[in-house]
């Protein structure tokens, strides 16, 4: 009798450990989608009708604990139509003020270095509200990204570093 018991707790125990298998990545991605959806939700509502484009006067890799792990664009605004704005939380991030903008553009990687976003002399936010973010190379080569503005891997006194840029 003993023998029968262990038998249906170790196929319990079995059944448990495949379910986990299988419902925990299911989980996973619908929490990630959920998060992206709220992301987006969260551009259109803050972001959704700032547009602006201007010069990359500087590219600013930012370091935390001694290794760089973002970077941001400094915009010497040609156009905008918004004369100041301001937001940070730890999703997203925009400064623009004194005809300047600070361009959270993501976390740094090594690979980043020798992409268009350092060979980047020109941007376009948003123009149209068409929610995409256009960067133009002095080789003329461009990107289209989705607008993202994000925060990750800075930190909120990062966004004054292009306060002095000219």
């Amino acid at each position: 009798m003993k023998l029968k018991k262990d038998n249906i707790l170790d196929w319990i125990k079995i059944m448990v450990f495949v379910t986990f298998i299988l419902v925990t990545p299911v989980l996973i991605i619908k929490k990630t989608m959920k998060a992206k959806i709220q992301h987006v939700n969260q551009i259109e509502s803050l972001f959704g009708n700032i547009y602006f484009e201007g010069k990359v006067v500087n590219l600013n890799y930012i370091k935390h604990s001694g290794m760089p792990s973002a970077a941001i664009m400094c915009i010497k605004m040609d156009t905008s139509n918004v004369d100041s704005f301001y937001h940070f939380d730890k999703n997203t991030a925009l400064k623009i003020g004194n005809g300047k903008a600070a361009l959270p553009i993501g976390s740094y990687d090594k690979s980043t270095d020798d992409t268009l976003f350092k060979k980047t002399v020109y941007v376009i936010i948003n123009k149209h509200g068409n929610h995409k973010m256009l960067f133009i190379s002095k080789d003329n080569d461009t990107l289209v990204e989705p607008l993202y503005y994000t925060s990750v891997d800075i930190k909120e006194m990062d966004l004054i570093i292009c306060d002095t840029c000219q």
